[in-house]
């Protein structure tokens, strides 16, 4: 019997992609939690292309699955949870390496871990929580152009941007600011 092998199908490509969001997968907004958890193994049989341009401009990217149970009225936690994972992957960029300056590195991790404190409390203090969160982004996003310009498309950072960028936005949302 002949092995069966599967490729990877569709995908994105582009020179440059300047977009509000850039979706290869599944992207669920507002839906039941039940239905969400349904389509998770659906979004993971299905074998994608990939996202990939010279320059990539974009509020939010989704590869696989992303699930938003209600964009519009989030909370607190569900913000802080937010924080809490993008500090988990600026983590790894860290041990990657992938942001030159380490001082710059500390500064993002403490920004972001500063902002999850904040967060976790009673009544946050929504400026401050900004003003963190807008110290993270902008180090992500100096150190994404850094690796943009020296080639390296691959690099785990460059997703890092835009998604403290979207942080920042909802925390801005969230807080009325």
């Amino acid at each position: 019997m002949a092995e069966e092998t599967q490729q990877a199908t569709g995908g994105i490509r582009a020179r440059s992609i300047q977009a509000e969001n850039i979706v290869d997968g599944v992207q669920i907004l507002g839906a039941d939690p039940q239905q969400a958890a349904a389509l998770v193994q659906l979004a993971q049989s299905i074998r994608r292309g990939e996202i990939t341009a010279d320059k990539i401009r974009a509020r939010n990217i989704v590869t696989g699955l992303q699930y938003i149970s209600d964009p519009a009225h989030a909370t607190s936690d569900e913000l802080r949870k937010e924080v809490e994972a993008l500090r988990s992957k600026v983590d790894k960029a860290i041990v990657a390496q992938e942001i030159p300056d380490e001082a710059d590195a500390q500064d993002a991790r403490e920004s972001l871990e500063v902002a999850e404190k904040e967060l976790a409390k009673p009544q946050p203090n929504g400026q401050r929580v900004l003003r963190k969160l807008d110290e993270a982004t902008t180090i992500l996003t100096k150190s994404a152009d850094l690796a943009q310009s020296a080639g390296k498309v691959g690099a785990y950072v460059l997703q890092l941007a835009p998604l403290a960028a979207t942080v920042w936005q909802v925390a801005q949302k969230f807080f009325g600011l």
